[in-house]
């Protein structure tokens, strides 16, 4: 079995991992006693199983959350009341909820072999976490706290999003070169409804799944337009965008990209997707209204995700290559706009933008900090000593995602 650090380490050479996102748009709740989950940052640490808060008005730490011995949690997300955050503890086969009023965790719940990413439905009510190593994906009812039902049949679920509404959500194999959607409506029949494949490249592993089923770079991630009409699927090996129509659950078109695209991620208006391609080092930036490619832009190494400045001008990419490196776009005039190099051997995971789009906290798992980049002036500040590993980082009320 391969282990999670070995596992993360073969996808930034070979792809470069949320993951998951989602758009938490519920109301935001009044302060609890412990935190207030409107302000502030959570840092998922892998190695010292913790959970690091930040006040984002400040970036001072307020605290960490102990998670338990040899959690090794992947990523978290706050649950839409903001009084709850759900936690993927990778190594104990468990999801956690931590209650941010006391800042204890109030529940684990027993999951399947290597859970790791997840969605929360945008009413707070179902999660679905992929256990990576068991090829099933556990449906967690969030009220009570328990797993409802675990359904089988993937290879390495890996990325999950949910439609505006709860009523359906996607599930990404990135042992496959498949996407599946899952019917959530109603909690008592949760079930696949459709699979469909992505790309041209799984006749091959149709072909002789016992060779590439371990072997290819299947779909990192289903990323949903922002009105969730169409879901934007990135096969790794064939170099295309699979274009799902929601409504009716068909490819209605298949976009070419660069070599070994990892995952779409949105512009906050919702007008494109750009998409990093690891195997050409570009970024691909996608029309949504024309469902076509606009741009290449030379881009890096080893990137792990791509995030937005609040009203969309800037587009920031985090690269891991000798240096890591954040790549500044110009989303106007679609042009590179600027880099800056955070240091060698640096290796950069996943970041959140605050809700007004001001800040974005950056992850780096090899000098244990956080970076804050400050959009209007692209100055960047370092948080150190967040913990063993940060991996992920969330907040209420803004784009959420994981690698």
């Amino acid at each position: 079995m391969k282990t999670d650090t070995t596992r993360g380490m073969a996808r930034r050479i070979a792809v470069a991992l949320a993951t998951c996102g989602t758009l938490m748009t519920a109301a935001l709740p009044s302060r609890a006693a412990g935190v207030d989950a409107r302000t502030t940052l959570f840092v998922t640490n892998r190695d010292s199983s913790d959970v690091t808060m930040i006040d984002t008005s400040s970036d001072r730490i307020m605290g960490r959350i102990a998670l338990g011995e040899r959690v090794n949690p992947h990523m978290a997300m706050v649950i839409p009341d903001g009084k709850r955050l759900l936690v993927a503890g990778t190594r104990r086969n468990q999801a956690l909820i931590v209650d941010l009023a006391t800042l204890d965790v109030a529940r684990r719940i027993p999951l399947g072999i290597d859970p790791e990413h997840f969605d929360i439905s945008d009413d707070g009510r179902l999660a679905l976490m992929g256990n990576l190593e068991e090829g099933t994906v556990s449906v967690l009812d969030l009220v009570a706290g328990i797993e409802i039902k675990r359904m089988g049949g993937f290879s390495e679920p890996h990325g999950f999003a949910f439609l505006p509404g709860g009523k359906k959500a996607y599930v990404s194999n990135f042992g496959a070169h498949e996407v599946a959607a899952i019917a959530t409506a109603a909690m008592e029949t949760i079930a696949v409804a459709q699979r469909f494949a992505v790309g041209s490249s799984h006749m091959l592993a149709g072909a002789n799944p016992d060779r590439y089923l371990t072997e290819i770079k299947g779909i990192a991630n289903p990323t949903p337009t922002l009105d969730g009409r169409f879901v934007y699927a990135a096969d790794g090996d064939s170099g295309e965008i699979a274009v799902i129509d929601t409504v009716t659950d068909e490819v209605v078109k298949t976009i070419r990209v660069g070599e070994e695209p990892w995952r779409a991620y949105p512009s906050p208006d919702g007008s494109k997707m750009l998409v990093p391609n690891n195997g050409d080092e570009t970024i691909s930036v996608i029309d949504v209204a024309k469902q076509t490619v606009i741009a290449t832009l030379r881009a890096g190494p080893g990137m792990t995700g791509i995030n937005f400045d609040g009203k969309g001008r800037k587009a920031y990419a985090f690269s891991s290559g000798e240096y890591g490196t954040v790549l500044i776009y110009d989303l106007a005039d679609l042009r590179e706009a600027g880099q800056r190099r955070l240091g060698p051997n640096v290796s950069l995971e996943t970041a959140t933008t605050t809700p007004d789009g001001r800040k974005i906290y950056l992850a780096s798992s090899t000098d244990n900090s956080v970076y804050v980049i400050h959009t209007a002036s692209d100055e960047i500040t370092r948080i150190p000593n967040v913990g063993e590993s940060p991996w992920a980082t969330t907040m209420l009320g803004t784009y959420q995602y994981c690698h």
